[in-house]
């Protein structure tokens, strides 16, 4: 691609963002005071045409940008994107102490409600490093009549706990936490999540009704810990509320959050900080008028987990990207200078 064709993609994303209508040459030329005329400006559009980065919704129409043009626009922001903004990290910090949020899940959630306040779209987040948590001990304890608290204690600092409607005798309870622990102490939580079923079925091979609720109660709590959190939902009625169909759909995936997650682990880019996807290359039917901005957050130098943003295909990347990459510096800070569950 030449400079000049650079130039005028560029302006036309921008204003097609701004207006969100088709962009033509005289628009163009006078938006942006250009010292070239309107025929230089329409050869250099067909030629962008002929590339794929823009099409002609008809033919007495302006330009819009296609999703390889959007895409050449993001990745030229990404690569002039990249400076702190320690403003966001102070008013992330003072955000979370007027919430008196303190703990890593208190925090985690709070710094999704802080990007959906800063930008108006869903917010998303999920944390990877639980996986590499070690196992200290296993608790079941009877809490009240049928209920059950199982409790998975983890180093450094972590715990894991959850309340579920079982009625099991105290003694078998003991049992089964004795052996489960002498079992997994010392293992990373993801050998838990791959063996916890199998481990399960051998302490209670004795206890046939007892064995399936509990075992999968075990792991539905295990595996719930890496879920995709969401925050500001209804946000999406500002982007599809004109398609009932798309807009059910969209609500069903939202509160699932299997196929999310599975999105993120298919298309997240390892080797960047930041990752944009655009709805159509999840080829997901209604996440295709949207976008998704995410950041990964680390935790000493290490890769922690991801938070980003969920909005229109035609939002601001300029204002959206470097949002989502500060509050991601900002809370790898954060939690760089816990100790343990104690955050501030």
């Amino acid at each position: 691609m030449t400079p000049r064709e650079r130039d005028i993609l560029l302006k036309i994303i921008e204003l097609y963002i701004e207006t969100g209508e088709p962009v033509g040459s005289r628009t163009l030329q006078k938006k942006y005071s250009m010292s070239i005329s309107p025929a230089t400006i329409r050869n250099v559009m067909a030629d962008l045409e002929d590339k794929g980065f823009l099409y002609q919704p008809h033919t007495s129409a302006g330009r819009l940008p296609t999703d390889e043009g959007i895409k050449y626009y993001i990745n030229y922001l990404l690569f002039s994107t990249g400076e702190t903004d320690t403003g966001i990290t102070a008013q992330l910090i003072d955000y979370l102490k007027s919430s008196k949020k303190h703990s890593f899940e208190d925090i985690f959630n709070a710094v999704l409600k802080f990007l959906t306040k800063s930008t108006g779209y869903v917010s998303l987040g999920i944390n990877f490093a639980i996986d590499a948590l070690i196992v200290k001990e296993i608790s079941m304890v009877n809490v009240a009549s049928s209920k059950v608290l199982i409790i998975i204690a983890c180093e450094p600092d972590y715990v894991i706990h959850q309340i579920f409607p079982i009625n099991v005798e105290t003694s078998l309870l003991s049992k089964i936490s004795r052996e489960l622990t002498a079992k997994f102490k010392g293992k990373p939580l993801s050998s838990v999540k791959k063996e916890i079923i199998e481990e399960m079925d051998k302490i209670q091979n004795e206890f046939i009704e007892l064995s399936f609720t509990l075992k999968s109660q075990i792991l539905k709590m295990v595996n719930s810990v890496n879920d995709v959190k969401i925050t500001g939902t209804s946000n999406v009625f500002n982007v599809i509320d004109d398609d009932l169909k798309r807009l059910q759909e969209l609500i069903k995936i939202l509160e699932e959050k299997k196929t999310l997650l599975e999105t993120f682990e298919k298309l997240i880019d390892t080797t960047n900080k930041i990752t944009v996807i655009l709805g159509t290359d999840t080829e997901i039917e209604a996440l295709e008028p949207f976008s998704i901005v995410a950041a990964k957050y680390s935790v000493r130098s290490k890769d922690a987990g991801l938070v980003g943003i969920m909005g229109p295909k035609r939002m601001d990347y300029c204002k959206i990207i470097p949002v989502v990459e500060n509050v991601s510096k900002a809370l790898s800070h954060i939690l760089s200078k816990s100790n343990g569950n104690q955050v501030l």
